[in-house]
Parts: structure tokens; sequence; C-alpha cells
């Protein structure tokens, strides 16, 4: 605008003619018209609110879901599947004594065929024991034989070694450095004779001196040969005679321990005997406990209630698994759990709290509890347990998301409360006292800045804000704003903005929260 203002002065210097000028204003006229008409306009096209000052409580809501503390598990306890035969409805109260659930299952009434034959099988073993006994000792007798024969064999390994093959070896090491000595000394009376020789003026030096060198080479070669066989009879004096002595010894210990064995198994053959008869016996009674574990196992086809309770279908499945249906002439797997009968008075919440909010959530604190079944009825609760690790299942189903499980007891639980009852929890996290705060929709972020839009005197400005705790619909403003002021909940057009707002770089900004 300050533009066509400008033009129209520098016409006016000109001199041109008053028609053009006349012109020239009426356009200008009409530019300011629009242009006041669009910024009136715009400042009406945007829903604002009103920065406030009061109470605001922090907190987070989630779905939970009720469940008992204590319940009684029922399931199919035999290591056989079964079939329901009989199975009161989901649901029904039922009363101490009464049948929950009957299976029947043919594999149980095979086991116990099966296992009265083995009963018969067990006494016919232990009479073939006593058939196998006279075998047996004639076999222990023959391996002392052996052993006392590895005795004597190992004793005159011993004697030949000490009296004849010790003195051979010691005197064929001796004679080989007898033989190494005499060579030796005869290399060096050569190099002796042959250094006098070429010293002799009169022989003229007969021999050259690559003569003299080999013989000296010769003379040192023999006297390592000398040194050799001096050191192989003291290691075998040393080292070689008393370990092969150690081994002869311990060789005769151990044929004497196998013999002392042998003499042992035949002393004992007539408690071997008894022990045999008395293991036979034992599997007799072995078998005759299995089968009476199986009569008490067809006992447990029918279930009947301990206590009283509501009876709940419940598999104990997760959500991945096969489903296992719970009805008459179903099969049941073995420990495959067909449901459950809650304690009621025991009844609680269980819910899912995310990551980012869980360091806030404590024991204690006050929870707003909302059947979804009764919407009208506000119930009121504590949280009693944090789980201090991450849940595992949905951590394996979503692994970028971690929940954490809290429980929530009751203050005064309803009437008519059922397992699986869907619940919106809502957790007090904090009470702030006399806050500025402003809907979530009004904050906007823009990498790692936090700021508003705040409309004033019919532009609209970006401020930037520090921002504290927040519920679902409010966030607290800790500086930036003031009580009163009136921020906008969407993003302005650049047009709508102020001059130091419209030059700031491109604004991506979404809803905060």
């Amino acid at each position: 605008m300050s533009a066509i203002i400008e033009s129209l002065v520098k016409l006016s210097r000109r001199k041109y003619s008053l028609g053009i000028l006349v012109t020239v204003v009426c356009i200008v006229v009409v530019l300011i018209a629009l242009s006041a008409s669009r910024s009136d306009a715009g400042s009406l096209s945007y829903p604002t609110v009103i920065v406030q000052r009061g109470n605001l409580t922090v907190s987070v809501t989630e779905t939970g879901e009720l469940e008992a503390a204590r319940q009684k598990l029922v399931s199919n306890e035999l290591r056989w599947p079964v079939i329901i035969r009989q199975l009161v409805p989901e649901g029904t109260l039922v009363k101490k004594g009464e049948t929950i659930v009957e299976f029947e299952c043919k594999e149980l009434i095979d086991a116990i065929a099966l296992k009265e034959i083995q009963v018969t099988q067990a006494l016919n073993n232990f009479t073939q024991a006593t058939q196998s006994l006279e075998l047996k000792k004639k076999e222990v007798k023959n391996t002392v034989t052996k052993a006392l024969q590895a005795v004597i064999d190992a004793e005159q390994d011993q004697e030949r070694y000490l009296q004849g093959e010790f003195f051979i070896k010691q005197k064929e090491r001796k004679q080989a450095i007898s033989l190494a000595e005499s060579n030796l000394k005869l290399a060096q009376e050569k190099l002796a004779f042959m250094n006098k020789a070429n010293r002799d003026p009169d022989l003229s030096a007969p021999y050259s001196k690559n003569e003299v060198e080999a013989q000296k080479i010769t003379v040192d070669r023999l006297q390592m040969d000398y040194d050799k066989a001096k050191s192989k009879l003291e290691m075998f004096e040393k080292y070689d005679h008393p370990r092969d002595v150690r081994k002869k010894i311990t060789a005769i210990k151990d044929a004497k321990m196998a013999l002392e064995r042998a003499e042992l198994e035949n002393k004992n053959q007539v408690l071997i005997a008894t022990s045999n008869e008395q293991a036979k016996q034992q599997t007799y009674k072995m078998q005759k406990d299995k089968l009476d574990e199986y009569r008490v196992d067809e006992k447990k086809l029918k279930v009947i209630a301990e206590k009283s309770g509501l009876v709940v279908y419940n598999t104990g499945r997760s959500r991945w698994e096969p489903q296992v249906r719970i009805a008459v002439g179903e099969r049941i797997n073995s420990r495959q759990q067909v449901l459950v009968i809650p304690e009621m008075a025991t009844l609680q919440i269980k819910t899912k709290v995310y990551e980012a909010v869980i360091d806030q959530v404590r024991e204690g604190i006050t929870a707003h509890i909302r059947l979804d079944s009764q919407p009208d009825v506000k119930l009121t609760g504590k949280v009693s347990k944090v789980a201090p690790l991450p849940d595992s299942q949905h951590r394996w189903l979503n692994p970028g998301v971690k929940v954490f499980n809290v429980t929530v007891q009751f203050d005064a639980p309803p009437d008519r409360l059922k397992p699986g009852m869907t619940t919106q929890v809502e957790l007090i996290l904090a009470e702030l006292i006399d806050v500025l705060s402003v809907p979530v929709g009004a904050i906007f972020t823009e990498q790692e800045k936090t700021f508003c839009f705040r409309y004033n005197g019919g532009k609209c400005e970006r401020v930037d804000v520090k921002i504290g705790r927040m519920n679902d619909t409010r966030v607290q403003i800790v500086s930036g704003l003031e009580e009163d002021d009136e921020v906008l909940l969407t993003t302005p057009s650049q047009n709508d903005l102020d001059e130091d707002s419209s030059q700031s770089t491109s604004i991506e900004a979404s809803a905060g929260g």
C-alpha cells in the first residue's frame, strides 16, 4: 500500500493531468477498502479461545478391565486330552458341592487296563531274576580269576624292570658316553697333532687352514655328542627311571583294586540277590501304586465346587493362540484351562499406562472409575500396584510402544460387578492450583519450540510459550501468555500474521498434546 502512495506522489510531482490523478486516487481508495475488508474477514474466520486462570487437574484416562485378585482355576489335570461330557452354563452361580464340569477320557481307561497287565509282568520279572542269579555267580567268579591274574602280571612286570630292563638301559647309556668320550679324545689328539705339525718350520705347514678348521668342527661335534650322551644318562636316572617305577607301582595298585572290587562283588552276591529280589518287589509295588494313581485321576473327571462362586469360561489363552471352544462334546488338551471361579469380593481393575506418563503414576493415587455398562455411576478407587517393567506381550505385538500394567482397587465396589467388564479409569496425577491454561488445540510445535497464535488488534502474532503439565484437554502455560489473552485454535494464513511473524520461516505446526 505504501508503494502505491509513493507512486501517487511521484505522479503529482511530474504534473500529470488532473483526470489521471483522480483515477489513481480512486484506485488507492478501493484497494484500501478491499484490504480492510479482507483483514476483518480473516479475523472473524478463525476459532479462538481465552487464556484462563484456575485449577487444572492433571490426569490420564485409560481403558481397564475387571478381574479377580483371587480365583479358582479349573483345568484338565490329566496327562491326556478329555471330552467335556457335562458343563454348567457360563455365569451360573454354583454352590459348594455342586458338579461344575464332567469329563470323559478313553485314554485313561486304556491306561488303567494296560497298567493291570504291567503289574502282572512285574511279578513275572521277579521270578526270572531268581533264575538268573546262578549265572551271575559264575560270571563274577570268572571276573575274580582274571583280576587275580592281572595282579600277578603287574608284579612280574615291576620285577622284570627292576631286575633287568633298568640295568640294561643304564648300561647302554654309559657305553654311549664311553664311546663318545673315546671319539672326542681321538679327534682332539688329531687336532693337536695338526697344529703342532703346522708350527714346525721344518715341515712347512703340511695341513691347510681348511683342514684344521674342519678338524675343529669335528671336535666340536664330538664334544656335543659326548655332552648329549651324558645328558641322556642323567635324564634317564633322574626322570625316566623314577617315572617307570611309579607306573609299575600304579599298575600293581590298579590291579589289586580291581581284584578287591571283584572279590567284594563275589562276597556280596547274596546281598545282591536279596536286593534284586527287593527291587523286583518294589517294581511291582510301583506299578500297583501307578494303577492307584490312575484310579485317583478317574475321580478327577468330575469337578466339584469347593465353595460358592460365579462360573466364568476362561481358557487362559493369548489372543494369538488357537481358540479353544468350551462346550459339551469339545476336546480339551492336557493342562488346558477350562474355566475360573473368581472370588467376587476381590474384584479389581487392571489397566495399562503408556511409558510417557508411567513415572507420574504411584501407588495410592486417586482413580475415578466409570463402568461402560453403567456410565452414570461414578466410582472411586486407589492405585494398588504399578508394574516395574513393561508388559511383555504388548511389547512383542508393538515393539515401538511400551505400556505398564496398573492395578486399581475400588474404595467401595458396587453390587453386580462381573469379571471382564470394561471400565474407563481416570488416574489423577496432580492437582495444579491457580495456573494459566489453554486447550490442547491452541498449542503448536516447530522442532523443539512451542508457540501459540495470539489475536491482537486485528492481527495474529506468533508467541513462544513454555508449557507445563497437561491432561487430555488442557495444557498449563508457564510463560509467554497472560490471563484473558485470545489465542487461535488453528494456524492463520501468512496475510493475517503481523510483519514480524510473517517474516519467520515456514511454519509446520500441529496441535500439541
